[in-house]
């Protein structure tokens, strides 16, 4: 007896290098990950419905990010946060506009980062512990780029007391950060 063809294995997930000096995401070799791009890229044009097509272009969002292509990444962000307003939960819209404000904040754009910080981390509260801690991530990753160390860390321990309290992914990413931020906290004091 058959039960009919197997179901192709879900692509496996690539996880960038994230340097604990820089904070930042890469690929020490981007062939899988541009591989993985161009996959998703078909995933969104084939998606079944607007969740699927949002949450593969969220992917793709975080895989153009550490692949270094932030004008893509940057078009397929707006896209994004498009796509969620029209379709998406709330936590959903959220995701996407921190996903964009990651990519300004990669690209420089501090003012549009800070801005929509500000807006997110008044808000994070609203949908979990998992969108709050990823949200105080973010927003420490944000001042951490401009040098805001002392700011960087007070999110950067929020998250992780989330993380490590409800037991979710990414506490070591959350551990590392607060490394990274109070050392340089040490190095502007004595500056």
């Amino acid at each position: 007896m058959t039960d009919g063809p197997i179901p192709p294995e879900p692509p496996a997930q690539l996880v960038p290098d994230y340097d604990p000096a820089t904070l930042l995401d890469s690929f020490a070799d981007q062939v899988p990950a541009r591989r993985r791009a161009d996959e998703l890229r078909v995933e969104i044009r084939s998606a079944p419905d607007e969740i699927g097509e949002l949450i593969a272009r969220g992917d793709l969002v975080d895989l153009l990010r550490a692949l270094g292509e932030l004008d893509q990444a940057r078009d397929e962000a707006l896209a994004a946060v498009d796509r969620a307003d029209i379709a998406g939960s709330h936590a959903q819209q959220h995701t996407a506009r921190i996903r964009l404000a990651r990519v300004h904040q990669v690209r420089g754009e501090f003012g549009d980062d800070t801005a929509l910080h500000t807006e997110l981390l008044a808000a994070a509260g609203e949908f979990g512990p998992v969108v709050e801690a990823y949200t105080h991530q973010h927003a420490g990753e944000n001042d951490f780029a401009q040098g805001h160390a002392d700011d960087a860390a007070q999110h950067f321990a929020r998250a992780l007391e989330i993380r490590e309290q409800f037991g979710l992914d990414d506490a070591a990413r959350s551990r590392d950060a607060l490394a990274a931020a109070s050392r340089s906290s040490g190095t502007q004091e004595q500056a």
